[in-house]
């Protein structure tokens, strides 16, 4: 019999995980799984649950909430070198990770990606010690994500994500750094409005912000914007992100790497996954573990 432990948290999105993740529970258990139900409590619990998970011997580790909780689950998979297969079931603000795997919100669909075994090996990123699943970002827009009220996303959902971020991009978008970063041994400079180390296409509830980005394909994609002094030239930019065009654009830098280096002339505000991480400088590179994640898509 194998063994399934679901992993929620109660104040994720609009309050949906504990009611899907009982959904999951019962649907599972009715195909003879044993199930064990578990709940964030505070912060890094879903990592301790997941390490718990490990060392209990369980086959199969669902991440119920956000980017957040699902980076958690994550990190301790990874630290731990787990053999544990990952199921994500999306109820956070912004589901960036899950939306590239086409994940969606009906317990149904993620019980028979479960049921059929269907899962794909999956790259992760490490930003110096922390694993990142979706991206590693800098720079003033960047923080939206980790800056927005945890109450106001709980009960407002995107909304209240949206409306950070309207009142951050007249400051982001004049907020540029000198960027220095190192590729294979080679150094470039850039003044930069946001760089992004991505290991999938959708990013910040954006589907084609790294547009070539494959989640196995061995890299990372980085796309720098550039600062060009000039903020209506910026959000001419921004614009071109919903149909993926701003890569072909000479003020935006993009690019694929195994292993990049960030620096930058004054300290810049780090994103992983929609969460806080310090400041530059950052070592950014393929980690040396690929995840194992239910889904359907094949790349």
């Amino acid at each position: 019999m194998q063994k399934v432990k679901i992993i929620y948290n109660p104040t994720s999105g609009h309050q949906l995980s504990k009611t899907s993740a009982h959904n999951l529970a019962m649907q599972l258990l009715d195909l003879d799984y044993m199930v064990k139900l578990s709940s964030t409590t505070y912060n890094c619990s879903a990592y301790e649950e997941t390490i718990s998970a490990d060392k209990d011997g369980f086959d199969v580790i669902i991440a119920c909430g956000g980017d957040g909780t699902v980076n958690e689950v994550v990190n301790a998979m990874a630290e731990s070198k787990s053999s544990m297969k990952l199921g994500i079931y999306p109820t956070g603000t912004v589901n960036d990770f899950a939306t590239y795997l086409g994940l969606n919100g009906f317990t149904r669909d993620l019980v028979r990606l479960i049921k059929n075994d269907f899962y794909i090996p999956v790259d992760l990123g490490k930003a110096n010690d922390k694993y990142f699943v979706n991206v590693a970002a800098g720079g003033k827009i960047a923080s939206i994500a980790h800056e927005t009220d945890k109450a106001l996303k709980t009960v407002f959902g995107k909304l209240a994500y949206y409306a950070e971020g309207a009142k951050a991009v007249p400051d982001a978008l004049s907020s540029g750094f000198k960027m220095i970063y190192t590729v294979d041994g080679e150094k470039y400079e850039d003044n930069a409005l946001v760089f992004l180390v991505s290991n999938s296409s959708s990013i910040g509830g954006f589907s084609k912000i790294a547009p070539k980005a494959l989640v196995t394909d061995g890299y990372l994609d980085v796309v720098i914007i550039k600062d060009t002094g000039n903020v209506r030239d910026a959000a001419s930019i921004f614009f071109k992100i919903f149909s993926g065009e701003h890569v072909e654009d000479d003020r935006v830098v993009y690019f694929h790497a195994k292993d990049i280096h960030v620096e930058s002339d004054q300290p810049v505000e780090l994103d992983i996954d929609g969460e806080g991480f310090g400041k530059t400088p950052v070592d950014i590179k393929v980690a040396d573990y690929k995840l194992k994640v239910f889904t359907n898509i094949k790349e």
